[in-house]
């Protein structure tokens, strides 16, 4: 039994490359480190201290390119593939259809607005206060107006601007 004040100390990390080239796991190598050292480790901290040691990548460069050749196969699917050439004998085949019924019939004219209103006084005749009757003037209505001229005064009745 070797006394040691780390577990990264020269020895351990000879051990740990010795124990590797032979073959061990790395939670073998855990169990011998703690039996010879006396030292706590374990499957993880080989693992990591055996990459250093070694110099021993993370697997980065297998995975750059795997990531590599997923990118290159993706714009590879996604690069417009040439057309399919036909022999110079055969022309390309041509369809005809016959024009739709809707392509040929006229544009439908729209209807010319109906005036506002419905050319009658829209003025209610029952008072305040009063249930609705639904009565109303009923006079014609100059163009675009919704109450006759009587009517029209009261709803739009003019302020004076004059003081008095």
């Amino acid at each position: 039994m070797v006394s040691v004040s780390t577990w990264t100390s020269p020895e351990i990390d000879a051990r740990i490359v010795a124990l590797k080239q032979t073959g061990l796991s790395h939670a073998q190598i855990a169990r011998e480190i703690v039996a010879e050292f006396r030292v706590f480790v374990n499957k993880n901290m080989v693992l990591r201290r055996a990459r250093t040691i070694l110099g021993i990548d993370r697997g980065e460069k297998a995975a750059n390119e795997r990531l590599e050749a997923k990118r290159k196969a993706e714009k590879a699917a996604l690069e417009p593939k040439a057309p399919k050439t036909r022999p110079m004998a055969m022309p390309p085949p041509t369809v005809t259809l016959p024009p739709l019924a809707s392509a040929l019939a006229p544009l439908p004219v729209p209807p010319t607005p109906a005036p506002l209103g419905n050319g009658k006084c829209a003025f209610p005749l029952w008072s305040n206060g009063a249930p609705i009757s639904h009565e109303y003037c009923n006079e014609r209505t100059p163009l675009g107006s919704s109450w006759c001229a009587t009517h029209h005064a009261v709803v739009y009745h003019r302020v004076s601007t004059r003081a008095a």
